[in-house]
């Protein structure tokens, strides 16, 4: 996605950030544990590999898994939630291994400032964005026919803007990824204190992105959100949201999914009762049925082909 798409995207580099610090400080303080349902252990059978891309001024930390066997696999490129890396989805990435997919993780820097580990929007263009599906789809063990994305949070946010700029992607499963950020920064949606919090951002967003009004700013922030791409978004996309996320309103996949719909396209959106934002990494048995949920979809979509009919996990 080049021209004006990509120079939006760019100039979102420092909006996103701080959308994204301000995302952090509402989700809060409570513990994650990536491994809850995917316990990280070394298996005969499973490949593993690492590397490093550099890419004119993006580096890619990558990290794979897959079955070692003869033939082509499904793959899926997963990213994590706001200030995760490759290494967290390492358990993910192991369990789909089992399951017959090439699993990669990845995280980014700036080889302009390598002493930010993990930068909250790495980005600066769409093409950029794409950099390491477009590296699994070249992988010699991948079935490039047959790749899909999984995301969570910032990374399902990040898994739609690829599938708005990727024609091939085959599936998308986005856990509770923020959608509108425009609306998502409507303080006439939300009460104090949380409507100064938004005031006190905006304010933050302006002057990062060096503008007089926030008319100004809705451009930046419009483009940033997968809502005003959906007339580009071709693959079938999964939505996974907790009922009770008060971080990202579940009403925010609501609408997309709904949009999605009336423009033709597939959706389907997936309600975890009395959950909130990463319930996942929090509640084992809400994680494990989302997760049932997760696999059934990925299955449906991306084991199409007679080289990626991979056999189910043992139980």
């Amino acid at each position: 996605m080049e021209g004006e798409g990509a120079m939006g995207y760019g100039s979102c580099v420092r909006l996103l950030s701080f959308l994204y610090l301000f995302l952090l400080v509402s989700i809060g303080c409570r513990p994650k544990d990536y491994n809850l349902l995917h316990p990280l252990q070394s298996l005969p059978g499973i490949c593993r590999e690492s590397e490093i891309i550099d890419c004119g001024q993006l580096r890619v930390h990558w990290v794979a898994y897959y079955p070692d066997r003869k033939g082509l696999l499904p793959a899926i490129l997963v990213h994590a939630d706001a200030g995760g890396f490759a290494e967290d989805m390492e358990g993910i990435c192991l369990d789909l291994a089992q399951r017959g997919y090439f699993a990669a993780a990845a995280h980014y820097q700036r080889l302009e400032n390598l002493k930010d580990k993990s930068p909250l929007i790495p980005c600066r263009t769409f093409e950029e964005g794409a950099t390491a599906y477009r590296h699994l789809l070249e992988h010699p063990r991948v079935d490039s026919r047959c790749a899909g994305l999984l995301g969570f949070s910032k990374g399902g946010t990040h898994s739609l803007l690829i599938a708005a700029t990727e024609p091939g992607v085959k599936a998308v499963v986005a856990y509770y990824p923020l959608i509108d950020f425009e609306e998502w920064l409507d303080m006439s949606r939300n009460s104090f204190p949380k409507s100064l919090r938004l005031w006190v951002l905006r304010r933050h967003i302006m002057k990062g992105l060096r503008v007089t009004s926030w008319d100004e700013a809705l451009f930046q922030i419009r483009t940033a959100s997968p809502i005003n791409h959906v007339p580009r978004i071709d693959a079938p996309i999964l939505l996974i949201h907790g009922e009770m996320d008060h971080t990202v309103p579940v009403g925010q996949s609501e609408r997309f999914c709904q949009e999605l719909k009336a423009a033709g396209k597939s959706c389907e959106l997936f309600i975890i009762p009395e959950a909130g934002h990463v319930f996942n990494f929090r509640d084992k048995e809400l994680g494990r049925t989302a997760w049932e949920k997760t696999l059934q979809f990925l299955d449906q979509h991306l084991k199409r082909y007679p080289s990626s009919i991979s056999s189910q996990r043992p139980e």
